[in-house]
């Protein structure tokens, strides 16, 4: 039997308390997310020696092993995913509800990180605000590992390939180490989240329990081993923050750290792991799993109710009551029955809360977030319709997620196409107004994600660089058209920065090496390529819209109607104070340096007078989000683009008369 640490449940506090902090909002422990990793190389630790030391007496049962994971993991899980979806009925809006609902599913299916990756941008955006059981993507890897390592391990000691062992693991820990560096650059979310490059760090831990190193058993040797462990555990949580490349090399401290601390308390007793088996971190440790499970739903429904200084503390000490209750009357009523049949009366009684984790979510899908719930005065200062209309699929592909919509009146042949991203999406309404207005049509041509960058693609991705091609194939082909506006979120392509934290490299056939200084080159070059093909055709460049998530979120509309659902009042005016910062700046000189003949249409002037963007106006919102207008927002836009029609209409028929 493996002997008792005090140290590791020590180090569970050291994993995750910086994860609570971090998620709380407290600003000095930026990189306080590598709790994760820690956690990881411990479980990996633990599982593994378990698992050698019941395979050596030959104890082993895989029955008894997944009871005793299902007996670990699952009632406080379910207790915390029920109390989730219950406390979602009364504060998400539809489509949120729903979207926890898939959530739940998958995280009580064991797959919830498949469906973040599939579904979520990254785990520091602005849009998990509402994401309230974002942090049991964790869970799936776990889980995942757990069914699949004792098949592979039981295999090789079964038989008596003890070498062989080893090096099935060392070969599967560097395969994964490779691949999580590698691929960090161009899939960063499939990195994150699963198994195949995350699974390094609980074989840190499963390589450390094969005992392959010298046991350390001197003092004077295991304390600067331990003290340099500490060093690269502690460091990354200062240095790191949600801006950095991870998990990437960035990931590789926090696990070797753990590993040095674990692997130098194994024979001796240290500095640190006399600090770590102090009853407190101890206490905090045993609890450790139940607040990490709490922590984070408890942090989004605070925030989305409560905008106080008081949120960080009450975030805290609200989860820790938890799950100190949740430890004291369901973790440890499951996990210390284990000599007892797998189907006892209180294991069975799991069915029940199960049952209802899946019947819940499924009833609320099926009846579309229950809708009823929330009243229809409540949505009228949005008026954001997301009906696309007469919008159709612009290509046979359905991978290029991109939608030709008709703007104007209709009646004649195309004259104009507005051609970019979601945000010349968001502004379309604009100029569909002031077409209809002159009787003039044109169409929208948009894929989410893509700039009018000609031959410019992502690292892993030419879907952007396919749409755009198609894009100009259709505009050489279509000869009424005289006239193309350009509209984007300019500001990531062109910093390499994303609203939701992560590095958005563009590149082109010309392009060395990504990086955020070679994005504004290659925004440059896919800028004049574009110009290049549509010489001859009148071009416009349409001036992006203030971006108000870094202040407001990307929920700001839902947080704004869930504040008139619930308190049943009007808040406040809000207002964005926007200035001339450097983006804009450089933007412009760029825009005003390319040497092609274009009109830029600035819409700040008429959003934000006096570089102050009133969030509300006539009673609605202007912003659906943190970066997309309204639909009411857009038709604030409409006599902009009329005037310029107009002008641009007289100038013809004078050239013409």
């Amino acid at each position: 039997m493996i002997r008792y640490r005090a140290d590791i449940n020590g180090l569970r506090a050291v994993a995750v308390v910086p994860i609570v902090l971090f998620h709380a909002g407290y600003e000095w422990m930026p990189g306080g997310f590598i709790g994760v990793d820690i956690f990881f190389v411990i479980s990996g630790y633990l599982i593994s020696s378990i698992l050698l030391d019941e395979m050596s007496q030959g104890k082993f049962s895989f029955i008894r092993f997944y009871e005793r994971r299902v007996r670990r993991i699952v009632p406080a899980l379910l207790l915390v995913l029920l109390t989730t979806l219950i406390a979602g009925y009364f504060l998400l809006l539809p489509a949120e509800y729903m979207d926890l609902s898939e959530s739940a599913l998958a995280a009580a299916t064991f797959v919830p990180n498949v469906y973040f990756w599939d579904t979520t941008t990254t785990y520091f955006g602005l849009d998990n605000s509402a994401t309230p059981l974002l942090h049991t993507w964790s869970l799936g890897v776990e889980e995942q590992f757990y069914i699949l390592f004792p098949i592979i391990l039981y295999v090789l000691i079964r038989l008596g390939l003890r070498k062989t062992t080893v090096f099935v693991m060392v070969s599967l820990l560097l395969s994964s180490l490779a691949a999580n560096i590698i691929v960090v650059g161009i899939n960063p979310e499939l990195v994150f989240y699963m198994l195949p490059t995350r699974v390094w760090e609980l074989l840190t831990g499963v390589v450390l329990s094969l005992g392959i190193f010298p046991h350390v058993k001197r003092t004077s040797v295991a304390n600067p081993v331990a003290l340099l462990g500490a060093g690269l555990v502690v460091i990354p949580m200062f240095t790191l923050d949600e801006f950095s490349v991870f998990p990437g090399v960035n990931a590789i401290l926090p696990v070797l750290g753990t590993a040095l601390i674990i692997y130098s308390g194994e024979h001796s007793t240290t500095v640190v792991s006399r600090i770590l088996g102090h009853k407190i971190p101890v206490a905090i440790g045993l609890v450790s799993y139940s607040l990490y499970l709490w922590h984070w739903p408890v942090t989004v429904y605070t925030n989305l109710r409560w905008e106080s200084g008081l949120n960080r503390p009450f975030i805290i000490i609200l989860s820790l009551g938890l799950a100190w209750l949740s430890y004291r009357f369901i973790e440890t009523r499951f996990r210390h029955h284990a000599s007892q049949p797998f189907y006892n009366r209180k294991l069975a009684l799991l069915g029940i809360p199960a049952a209802l984790t899946l019947l819940i979510p499924i009833t609320v899908l099926m009846n579309d977030g229950m809708p009823g719930r929330v009243p229809r005065d409540a949505w009228k200062v949005v008026s954001v319709n997301d009906d696309e209309g007469p919008c159709r699929q612009f290509s046979e592909n359905p991978e290029l997620h991109a939608h030709i919509c008709p703007l104007g009146s209709g009646h004649q042949a195309i004259n104009f196409v507005l051609w970019g991203d979601s945000h010349a999406g968001a502004i379309s309404g604009a100029l569909h107004l002031a077409a209809s207005e002159l009787g003039l049509s044109g169409v929208l041509l948009s894929s989410h994600g893509c700039q009018p960058l000609s031959d410019v693609y992502r690292e892993g991705s030419r879907r952007c660089q396919t749409f755009n091609s198609k894009v100009l194939a259709y505009i050489r082909t279509h000869p009424s058209i005289d006239h193309v506006f350009l509209a984007g979120y300019w500001r990531i392509p062109f910093t390499g920065q994303g609203y939701d934290s992560r590095n958005v490299f563009i590149m082109d056939d010309k392009t060395a090496l990504a990086s955020a200084a070679e994005n504004p080159k290659v925004f440059r070059r896919g800028m004049e390529r574009t110009m290049d093909a549509l010489t001859g055709v009148t071009t416009s460049i349409i001036q992006d819209i203030p971006e108000i998530g870094a202040q407001f979120g990307k929920s700001f509309a839902n947080d704004y109607v869930r504040q008139v659902w619930i308190d049943n009042t009007l808040p406040g005016e809000p207002v964005f104070k926007t200035g001339m910062d450097s983006f804009e700046q450089e933007f412009r000189e760029m825009m005003a340096s390319i040497d092609y003949t274009h009109n830029y249409i600035e819409v700040l002037p008429l959003l934000c007078p006096d570089n102050t963007c009133p969030l509300i106006s006539g009673g609605k919102l202007v912003y659906r989000d943190g970066d997309h207008l309204s639909e009411y927002g857009a038709s604030l836009l409409a006599p902009l683009f009329l005037r310029y029609f107009e002008i641009r209409t007289a100038a013809k028929n004078e050239l013409h008369g």
